[in-house]
């Protein structure tokens, strides 16, 4: 029988602890924790919310309303403390939700906002960052307002782009598409900045699409630990299932180091970059199946392809991944179509969400029998370590009927600790 006396000091009146035993003997082990963070005035896509490890919690930065960045604290178990409204250079008041592009970065400063956006003409796509203190707070300068430092300045809007910070903490590498994703952009340019936006490698073409007629379809950016960069280009070429993730290592200076590789992927894959220390490692939907969600790791020396989880049939992965200390951390929603049920058929989805526990072990942390409503934008998860191996994920959560949308927190036990 579980009670105090046989636990002696493990035992807690309410759980606290990741270390596999259940400290207040009610049936559950290492139980998750769920709270709502923060409602949304629109659904989110994945390039309109990041999150942040900080000193004391987690930020989240977002972008739901046209003139201004929302950045919301939490502590450490994954709680709202408070929230930071962000004044944005966002101009296209009709459109700017959809073209904006962002990122929450970790520098030498401190952390800081990157976010790209359209003119009011439509005519250019600019990069900016935003340094903030550990509260999230926008860092002001000598005249009283926040400062914020452009990055780049391209005469096309609607353009796709991506932000790392080099292993140092003062190099920031920017990507971006030379054109928007409807007509088709066929050459990926990037420039690396100090964190004042001084230059430090002109903008300059890193990646051409071949063959002819070959579009991007999305670009995604690493800082490694040897100082260099990775960028990654997902290729389109127009036919079903003929899609292409092409990688390439960059120096400070933006000159290709070594080869560039390439990963063959299923038709319309989601794909993400972690750094693993000795090499990055891409997380991608299964390259011969659509349920599988498989990390393709020792990516400039051969490819190795694991499969890390397999859903249920007809139903996919929307996924999230980050680096700890203890290795590769990912979680996903297991996702698939309620079917029709009349009104706005993207907020027909149902999903659960898992993550990888003991083991290795994929683990169900769904707050009940139920699935979570899901809104088609929400095919993202944002991952961050928390102390003494509890890790803090965010995902979106929306209903029709009342119309909203809610960024939910969730606080799990990552592999535990083994008991003392």
């Amino acid at each position: 029988m579980c009670t105090a006396l046989s636990y002696g000091s493990s035992y807690e009146a309410v759980e606290t602890r990741c270390d596999g035993v259940d400290n207040d003997c009610d049936g559950v082990t290492d139980p998750a924790t769920w709270s709502p963070v923060t409602p949304l005035a629109y659904p989110l896509l994945k390039n309109q919310v990041s999150s942040l490890r900080v000193a004391g919690g987690v930020l989240a930065a977002v972008f739901d309303r046209p003139v201004g960045a929302r950045i919301v604290r939490m502590d450490t178990s994954m709680k709202q403390v408070d929230g930071t409204n962000v004044p944005v250079d966002v101009l296209d008041t009709s459109e700017s939700v959809g073209t904006v592009r962002s990122q929450l970065l970790s520098t030498s400063r401190g952390p800081a906002l990157y976010y790209s956006s359209t003119g009011v003409m439509a005519d250019h796509t600019r990069g900016h960052l935003i340094p903030l203190d550990a509260q999230g707070r926008p860092v002001l300068g000598k005249d009283g307002s926040a400062v914020d430092v452009v990055l780049f300045d391209h005469p096309v809007g609607g353009v796709a782009s991506d932000a790392a910070v080099a292993a140092g903490g003062s190099q920031v590498f920017v990507a971006w598409a030379n054109g928007p994703y409807g007509p088709g952009a066929h050459e990926v340019l990037g420039t690396v900045t100090d964190l004042d936006g001084k230059v430090l490698a002109a903008p300059r073409v890193l990646m051409r699409m071949a063959p002819e007629g070959a579009i991007v379809d999305h670009v995604e950016v690493l800082g490694l630990s040897d100082g260099s960069f990775l960028l990654a280009v997902l290729q389109e070429t127009g036919g079903l299932g003929d899609e292409l993730v092409r990688l390439q290592r960059f120096d400070s200076d933006l000159l290709p180091v070594g080869d560039e590789r390439t990963v063959h992927t299923v038709y319309s894959p989601t794909l993400q970059l972690v750094e693993l220390g000795a090499s990055p490692a891409l997380l991608v939907r299964d390259t011969r199946n659509d349920d599988k969600l498989a990390v393709v790791k020792n990516l400039f020396d051969g490819g190795t392809q694991e499969t890390v989880a397999v859903t249920t049939l007809d139903e996919t992965a929307w996924f999230g991944a980050t680096a700890t200390s203890h290795g590769l951390e990912v979680a996903w929603l297991s996702v698939r179509s309620a079917g029709a049920s009349g009104g706005d058929i993207e907020f027909n989805w149902r999903g659960r969400f898992w993550a990888l526990g003991q083991k290795g072990a994929p683990k169900d942390w769904t707050p009940g029998a139920a699935p979570l409503p899901l809104h088609r934008f929400a095919e993202w998860v944002l991952l961050e370590e928390l102390p003494e191996r509890w890790m803090g994920a965010l995902v979106m959560t929306s209903t029709q009927t009342p119309r909203t949308h809610v960024i939910q927190a969730v606080r799990y036990c990552s592999a535990p600790n083994p008991t003392p």
